[in-house]
Order: C-alpha cells, then sequence, then structure tokens
C-alpha cells in the first residue's frame, strides 16, 4: 500500500471538496482519499499494481480542471509524520497510518462504514421554519436521511420571473444554484430531469444562476439562457447548454438560439450587449448570502443539499417531505 501527499491549485470550495474526494474514492485501486480545503491539500492511500500517481492526479484535474501537485513522501516512505502534509488532517492521519497494519484495518472499517455514508448521502443542510415542511421529520443523525430540523431553512421569494419547470403549485420547490460550465451541474442536470419525471406534480425546480469565476464561459452562457429567456426558451436553451458543454463559444451559443428557432438578431444584440450580466450577478449574490460556496447547491424546500449527490439522495428528501 502506498500513500501520496499533494496540492491542488483551483480548488475554491468545499462543494468541490466533496466532489473531488467522491471521484478519487471510486477508482479502482484508492483504498483511502481525504481532501481539506483550507489548506488546499490532499492525501491518498492507493494500490500502485492497480493505479498509478498520475492516474491519481488525472482524476483530480477531471473533477473541475483542477491542478494536483506532489508534496512530501509517496511512496509510503517511513519519514516523520505530517512534515509536508497539511496542519489541519494530514498529520493526525500520517502518525495513524505508522501505528501499524491494526490501526491501518480499522480506518479502513471506518472509511467503509462511516465515511462513504456521510460524503455520499448526508448533505449539508441548513436550519430554520417553512410552512412547506411537513411538522414531522426524521433525524439524519445515524441514518440515511438527508432531512436534518436542526439547521437554518433559507427561504426564496419565487416569482413569475423565475426561471421555473415542473408544477408551478407543487408542494415541494428544489432551488437550484448552478454554473452551465461545470461538469457536475451536468451531471445533475441529469438527476434533476429524472426527478421531474418521477414527480410531474409534487416537485417543481427552479434554477439560479451561480457561474463560478474560473470557468471562462459561465457567466456568457448564463447571459445566452436569459437571451434565451427573452423569447420564452429558457428551458429549451438549459437543455441545448448542458448537451453541448464540451463545445462552449460565443459563436456557439448563437448558433444554439438559431437551432432552436429563435430570433437570431434580437439574441446575438442580446447576448452582445451584456443585457443580463447584472441578472445573473444578481443570483450569484442571492446564493452567496444563503450560503452557497460551491456548484451544484440545491434547495429543498429550502434546506441545501451541496454537491451533484446520487439520484438516490434527493429522491429520500422529497419522499420524507410527501410522508
Amino acid at each position: 500500500m502506498n500513500k501520496i501527499n499533494f496540492k491542488i491549485k483551483g480548488m475554491s470550495c468545499n462543494a468541490c471538496v466533496q466532489l473531488i474526494t467522491k471521484e478519487l474514492k471510486e477508482q479502482p485501486g484508492v483504498i483511502e482519499a481525504k481532501v481539506d480545503f483550507d489548506s488546499n491539500s490532499g492525501l491518498v492511500m492507493y494500490d500502485k499494481t492497480k493505479i498509478q500517481k498520475q492516474g491519481i492526479f488525472n482524476v483530480v484535474k477531471k473533477a473541475g480542471d483542477y491542478q494536483a501537485e506532489e508534496i512530501g513522501d509517496s511512496e509510503g516512505q517511513n519519514k516523520a509524520d505530517g512534515q509536508n502534509a497539511t496542519a489541519t488532517f494530514s498529520k493526525s492521519f500520517l502518525k495513524g497510518l505508522l501505528v501499524g497494519g491494526g490501526v491501518v484495518f480499522l480506518l479502513l472499517n471506518i472509511f467503509f462504514s462511516v465515511s462513504y455514508k456521510q460524503s455520499f448521502l448526508q448533505a449539508k443542510i441548513d436550519s430554520g421554519e417553512n410552512s412547506n415542511l411537513p411538522q414531522q421529520q426524521q433525524q439524519a443523525q445515524n441514518t440515511d436521511t438527508v432531512i436534518n430540523p436542526a439547521q437554518t431553512i433559507e427561504t426564496f421569494n419565487i416569482t413569475k420571473d423565475d426561471h421555473i419547470s415542473g408544477n408551478p403549485n407543487a408542494s415541494i420547490t428544489l432551488v437550484e444554484f448552478s454554473d452551465f460550465e461545470c461538469p457536475f451541474c451536468e451531471r445533475q442536470y441529469q438527476t434533476l430531469q429524472q426527478l421531474l419525471k418521477e414527480y410531474p406534480q409534487e416537485i417543481r425546480l427552479v434554477y439560479k444562476h451561480f457561474p463560478l469565476g474560473f470557468h471562462q464561459y459561465a457567466q456568457k452562457a448564463a447571459e445566452a439562457s436569459e437571451c434565451a429567456s427573452e423569447q420564452d426558451s429558457f428551458w429549451e436553451y438549459h437543455g441545448k447548454l448542458f448537451e453541448n458543454q464540451s463545445s462552449y463559444s460565443v459563436d456557439n451559443f448563437k448558433k444554439w438560439a438559431s437551432d432552436l428557432g429563435l430570433n437570431s438578431s434580437q439574441f446575438n444584440n442580446c447576448l452582445d450587449s451584456g443585457k443580463y450580466a447584472q441578472k445573473v450577478q444578481a443570483d450569484a449574490k442571492e446564493g452567496q448570502q444563503a450560503g452557497v460556496n460551491g456548484t451544484p447547491a440545491t434547495f429543498i424546500n429550502g434546506q441545501l443539499i451541496s454537491g451533484a449527490l446520487p439520484y438516490a439522495t434527493f429522491k429520500e428528501a422529497i419522499d420524507s417531505l410527501l410522508k
């Protein structure tokens, strides 16, 4: 068993930590993976017969175009623990590794029985009150549910000017803060489409913009969707953007509007003028005030689920509110 410590450049949010960790843990040969936001660093235990260091770095890069750079011990040599690792988690973790095989075995058991469940099924949820929530809610601690009544519930003023898909009068509202260029938002796009099909009357989806600064076309893509909305085609264009995420350019934004039958002159003038730049940033500011620090971030009746978590997690949250 080998280990590698590395710095991560470009990681800008706590949600990124969840997603990078998830991608690493899914790789064959990766035994344990930890990522720390405060120090922008990571630690991976791995079997080098199944995955190499470069493969680990490639996973980090694929997770969001982040750059990983090795630091300290990389092949499990017995040097002083924590010498090149971060103060927040690596020192204590490396010391544990040096105690012996018995401790390693214990850590692996903890990883599979606890950490997996927490990182995939337990969402970060804020607390408070909302008239849409049932009086009885299941406790999140020590269960698979994502509902935690001990945390704050955000409220949003949803109007006819918002982008709403599903039943406008549904009892359950999903407010999603998203970035069209974010690969995890594209993954969540598929999840949310499935939810809308399974719960056509029970839920409504409200889309809000949260373009990340390190995505070259995120802001302009958001503006383009607003220009499409001006011609009553937001959701059609929303789908076009997520389905063509690898081909972003201003010219293609204009082409896709034409492909959807929109008035090209009106759309192009709208996009070139930056007409909706402030509206996009107003959404992002609203998200920041509600505690969003990465994408995707989805509030289910005001309760925050951070990251592109599995379909089952969202279904569980919705089902718990329908009881």
